[in-house]
């Protein structure tokens, strides 16, 4: 290989439960199982893809820990200091992303994407669950996902940004087999 060929590592960004779970909020009727490890589909096909991790913050458990309770989209809204909270993790998580892109040469790191939660009030790329409309999922991204996808394109970062759902975890792959065709 030349001294002048490219090399490129891809690297996802990954919502800080997928790479730990214990730090979802807790039902009393759910399964510890459920609440231990990794989110292993997702991991296990990205590992076989070669491809770098770096995990965000989770802003819900790094405001209010655990236990705490489920809330909404717009009760996070509402809680007090929430919306900060999300904004310095945001601009903090978009400078060492930043740094890693600008400061790479050999290999040359690109954030090929940002993986979100489905229906997480905070972390849902297009699946946020709003109290006002009874509960149900709404074409919305989470609070930090938006201040994040923000403070991104003010750096000119431009990932693509997908949902990984808990609920039914091999959903992803097809997502990641179209995103890395395209590479």
């Amino acid at each position: 290989m030349s001294e002048s060929t490219e090399i490129v590592s891809k690297v996802l960004a990954l919502s800080h439960c997928l790479l730990n779970k214990s730090i979802r909020w807790w039902q009393n009727n759910k399964s510890i199982e459920k609440n231990r490890g990794l989110a292993t589909q997702l991991i296990e096909f990205v590992s076989r893809l070669n491809v770098g991790i770096i995990q965000l913050p989770c802003p819900e458990f790094t405001h209010c820990g655990n236990p705490r309770p489920p809330r909404t989209k717009d009760e996070y809204e509402m809680l007090p200091g929430f919306m900060e909270h999300c904004n310095k993790l945001a601009r903090l998580t978009v400078e060492q992303i930043k740094t890693l892109v600008t400061m790479s040469r050999r290999p040359r790191i690109e954030i090929l994407a940002v993986i979100g939660v489905k229906r997480s009030p905070s972390c849902a790329v297009n699946s946020a669950i709003r109290r006002i409309f009874s509960n149900k999922n709404v074409e919305e991204e989470g609070l930090f996902i938006g201040i994040l996808r923000r403070e991104m394109l003010r750096e000119n970062l431009n990932p693509q940004f997908l949902d990984f759902d808990f609920d039914n975890p091999e959903e992803i792959k097809g997502d990641l087999i179209k995103l890395f065709s395209k590479c």
